[in-house]
């Protein structure tokens, strides 16, 4: 029997995905039939009907979250706090880093690639930036090939 994949969370991850798939359901269980019933009663040819077809699929979009999200934390283990090093770069670890070419700096958290969120600066160690940034401490500086170049950055500081 083969053993079942391991999808390491952060707490905060697991608890927004949690979130995330109660809302997925409460829309696909009780949003969407509702609306479902609605345009039934008032379109006509249901071939014809825009809204009931595109309510076919936005139903059929998050019947696949639903599965996706549920799947993801079924295989989820938390990473216990205790485990997320407060003096190096690891997955869980929230730091901040300066771009050394236009002295910027942003703050960013690296997570499991489930956990992705790029607008909210949530890196995933499987990328090449988070295996860059893999066991940095406060002043190293390192190199990381993005999309759009080497771009060189230090870190600045690193929270548990």
């Amino acid at each position: 029997m083969a053993e079942k994949e391991v999808i390491y969370l952060t707490k905060n991850g697991h608890e927004l995905m949690q979130e995330e798939l109660t809302r997925a359901k409460k829309i696909l269980y009780e949003e969407i039939p509702e609306k479902l019933k609605a345009s039934k009663i008032s379109g006509g040819d249901l071939r014809e009907n825009k809204e009931y077809i595109y309510l076919q699929s936005e139903q059929q979009y998050y019947e696949r979250e639903v599965r996706r999200l549920t799947s993801i934390l079924e295989a989820a283990e938390i990473i216990p706090e205790e485990e997320i090093a407060a003096d190096e770069i690891g997955i869980g670890s929230s730091f901040i880093l300066q771009d050394l070419e236009i002295m910027e700096s942003g703050t960013f958290t690296l997570v499991s690639p489930a956990e992705v969120d790029l607008e909210n600066g949530k890196i995933s160690i499987a990328s090449p930036a988070g295996q860059a940034l893999i066991g940095k401490h406060e002043g190293d500086e390192v190199k990381i090939t993005l999309p759009w170049g080497t771009t060189h950055f230090r870190v600045i500081a690193i929270n548990k």
